[in-house]
């Protein structure tokens, strides 16, 4: 008892003080980490996210894969098959052209079944000139939109209007473009040009001084025959004369059926004789013939 009397005095005679204010700071410290370690508990821990690999196959367990039945899903939709086809090209069709009121003069055309080689002749305070598409006409704010056989169509102020041919009367249609509008159509038509061929123009230019002299003399270079299909007048069959060179070099062979000339119906008595009244001062011609079923466009220059 003494021993345990002794340690009791030691005891009381330490300051309390001191002591619990050791004792204080190390049950504080105690109780944080416990709460801690509570909370830690308490909330979700993410687990490292696994890094996937194939599992390695072997060539005789792989299995085929058929992708048949993948594609007819129509995962990305279906496939137009006409979404790289050439849309068709819209052609402009002039339905309202009234008479134009310009004074100017048509007094001549080579309506052609390829529109961007119309030509038309006016004539325009007082002198006359050759207009091709587009082309402005000298002395108005007009210009040239589409040559037909026996009338142009003009685009003046933003409106369209007709120009007859100079001694034709208006009218809102004519027959005289049947066969122009049907050539252009027909994917048949085969094309020779012969205007740029200057030794041929120069040749043409030398007969035509004969032919207007004496008309008789285009036998020498043309044999003309008509054909008939039953009553009606099928065309004019064209064969050489004596000068064979001429006839080849403007791009005729022999048995042409002659159909039209610059848009003109050969076959209609009335339109024949108007193009024939007009060739001496044609300066293009555009002449449409059958050849072996086939329709081919001779256009050639005629030299003043």
């Amino acid at each position: 008892m003494d021993l345990l009397d002794k340690l009791i005095n030691k005891a009381a005679s330490v300051p309390h003080k001191p002591i619990s204010g050791v004792v204080f700071w190390l049950g504080l410290v105690i109780v944080l980490l416990l709460a801690a370690q509570i909370t830690w508990k308490l909330m979700p821990v993410s687990s490292p996210s696994a890094i996937w690999q194939p599992s390695p196959i072997s060539a005789s367990t792989a299995k085929r894969i058929e992708l048949s039945g993948v594609r007819n899903l129509l995962l990305f939709g279906r496939v137009d098959d006409n979404a790289n086809k050439p849309k068709a090209e819209v052609v402009e069709q002039i339905t309202d052209a009234p008479k134009t009121n310009l004074s100017i003069q048509l007094t001549g055309v080579v309506a052609s079944t390829t529109e961007e080689q119309g030509l038309a002749i006016i004539e325009s305070s007082g002198q006359q000139e050759t207009y091709s598409l587009g082309d402005k006409i000298k002395g108005t704010s007009a210009s040239l939109k589409e040559v037909y056989a026996d009338r142009i169509i003009i685009t003046n102020g933003g409106r369209y209007e007709t120009l007859m041919l100079d001694g034709l009367k208006y009218s809102a249609e004519s027959q005289a473009n049947e066969r122009l509008q049907q050539a252009k159509v027909d994917k048949r038509v085969t094309r020779v040009d012969r205007r740029n061929n200057e030794r041929f123009s120069e040749e043409l230019s030398n007969s035509r001084d004969e032919l207007l002299a004496d008309p008789s003399k285009i036998t020498d270079y043309l044999a003309i025959s008509p054909v008939r299909n039953g009553e009606e007048l099928s065309g004019y069959r064209l064969n050489p004369g004596k000068d064979v060179a001429l006839f080849k070099q403007a791009g005729f062979q022999p048995s042409d059926l002659a159909k039209s000339i610059n848009g003109y119906d050969l076959t209609d008595m009335g339109q024949a004789l108007e193009v024939m009244a007009q060739l001496p001062e044609l300066t293009e011609m555009a002449v449409m013939v059958e050849r072996e079923g086939q329709l081919v466009e001779i256009m050639f220059s005629l030299p003043e």
